[in-house]
């Protein structure tokens, strides 16, 4: 068969990104592949591993118009219009890169392993999330101070798995926060898939696919003003009520976004996304309660 029957045997159609008429199977004006967006989610992963280093100049126009038009540039994406956009996947991957990068040249702990012993012999140790760096070299517990802490963590019906991280955070609390640091990426890809698993509850007649691309591209405009507010709320000098405020602050931006994303992508109305915002909102924040949980956890025994 020849390259002209070929491309005859092909059916008339325009591109989805331009709407310039197809004779092949790429756009002669745009270079957009005439395949459609149905396909495995695996897809979306094969797609990124094709240059996701490489500088896209669409990189800063599609980023600027995830807050611009919230939820839409994901919506043409899907519809075919993806040539004008950096694929997801790819903006998520060099956003969660720069994300980690603050974290890291901040000094923020993005798991905290704190322990204190006073001059009446009380100890205690607490592991928290987003923390300041360490001044000086971690305080390590005598072994009995330790067998005190094991010992009150038992009466109180610590499960032994706790217990063993608290005994192994005791005495390598810098491991602890390496390893957990190492994981928290994954954690975080684990938040976008349980976005994409909630959208599809409350958005059952999408396929999921669409779901996923509708996370990612949400997950790419969260992370910098999330870490913007990380560092504010840990290195300006805020007093308990700013504290308060940036918290909530925080909690309503989030609504904000995950509504209008919502209504962008699945053109939902003003009610119905409001009434999906609840449940999506609290399983959201419940599963990342239960992440950090994990990432504490699993990665330090």
């Amino acid at each position: 068969m020849t390259g002209a029957d070929s491309n005859a045997s092909l059916p008339a159609e325009t591109c989805a990104n331009c709407s310039a008429p197809l004779t092949d199977e790429y756009c002669p004006r745009c270079g957009q592949s005439r395949a459609e967006l149905k396909r495995p989610i695996i897809g979306l992963f094969t797609e990124a591993l094709d240059g996701v280093f490489t500088w896209d100049g669409r990189l800063l126009s599609t980023f600027r118009q995830l807050f611009s038009r919230p939820g839409q540039v994901a919506r043409e994406f899907v519809d075919g219009r993806r040539r004008s956009y950096t694929p997801p996947i790819r903006l998520y991957l060099i956003v969660s890169l720069v994300f980690f990068a603050a974290m890291a040249i901040s000094g923020i702990r993005i798991v905290a392993v704190n322990i204190t012993a006073d001059e009446a012999g009380e100890a205690g140790l607490i592991i928290t999330l987003f923390q300041p760096p360490r001044d000086g070299a971690p305080v390590i517990l005598g072994a009995d101070a330790q067998e005190d802490i094991l010992q009150d963590a038992s009466e109180n019906g610590i499960s032994a798995p706790v217990r063993d991280l608290v005994a192994f955070a005791m005495n390598n609390p810098d491991v602890v926060e390496e390893r957990a640091a190492a994981a928290a990426s994954q954690a975080m890809i684990l938040m976008v898939f349980v976005f994409a698993l909630l959208s599809a509850i409350l958005h059952p007649r999408r396929r999921l696919i669409e779901h996923a691309v509708h996370a990612l591209y949400f997950h790419a405009a969260l992370l910098l003003p999330f870490a913007a507010i990380i560092i504010s709320a840990i290195y300006l000098p805020l007093p308990l009520w700013a504290g308060i405020g940036l918290a909530v602050t925080t909690v309503l931006l989030m609504a904000g976004m995950i509504l209008a994303f919502d209504r962008g992508f699945y053109g939902s109305s003003w009610l119905g996304g409001a009434l999906r915002l609840l449940p999506l909102l609290l399983g959201y924040v419940t599963a990342a309660v239960f992440v950090a949980l994990g990432l504490i956890l699993f990665t330090a025994i």
